[in-house]
Parts: C-alpha cells; sequence; structure tokens
C-alpha cells in the first residue's frame, strides 16, 4: 500500500528551523510596528535577512554558534536589524500625520 506521504519529499531540518525563524520573526516585528510596512514586505525583508545570515555564516563568521545547520544568532541579529531600519526607512518615507 503506497500512502500520500510517501511521494512528499523530506524537507532538511535546517530549512524548517530556517523557514520557522524568518515566519516569527516577521509576525513579532508585524506586531511590534503594524502601521509602518505591509506584512508582505516584512515577510520579504525577514527571508533576505536570514538568507544573509546563513551566507555570512557559512563564510566563517560565528560557525561555532550554529543550532544544527542554522545559525540563529546571526539570522536573529540581522533581523532584527533589517526589521528596523525597514520601519525607520517607512516611517521617514510617510508623510507626517495632522492633529
Amino acid at each position: 500500500m503506497v500512502t500520500v506521504l510517501h511521494f512528499v519529499p523530506a524537507i532538511p531540518p535546517g530549512l524548517a528551523l530556517a523557514l520557522l525563524l524568518v515566519l516569527i520573526g516577521t509576525q513579532v516585528a508585524y506586531l511590534l510596528a503594524p502601521a509602518r510596512a505591509g506584512y508582505l514586505l516584512r515577510l520579504g525583508v525577514s527571508a533576505l535577512a536570514v538568507a544573509l545570515g546563513e551566507a555570512v555564516a557559512a563564510a566563517g563568521a560565528g560557525a561555532h554558534l550554529a543550532l544544527g545547520e542554522l545559525h540563529p544568532y546571526q539570522d536573529l541579529a540581522l533581523l532584527a536589524v533589517a526589521q528596523w531600519s525597514l520601519s525607520r526607512w517607512r516611517r521617514r518615507a510617510s508623510p507626517p500625520e495632522r492633529v
């Protein structure tokens, strides 16, 4: 008997953790400053920050801080800086509110 799960390719644990890190980081950033940027923009910035963090870790910076295949400290640091920068940039780009 062949099940449906037999045809689903296995997802590497490092990729699953990276996806969770992107989704949780995006959600936290969106909850802290919802009016600054849209969710899809924040999701893209989070994915780019995690990918850049993994590239920096693959280059050798902080490789001893790995959790399996993932380097969460670099990823979280870059994600926080990227989301903060996005909020600051969007604040400057938006017109001032009139009271």
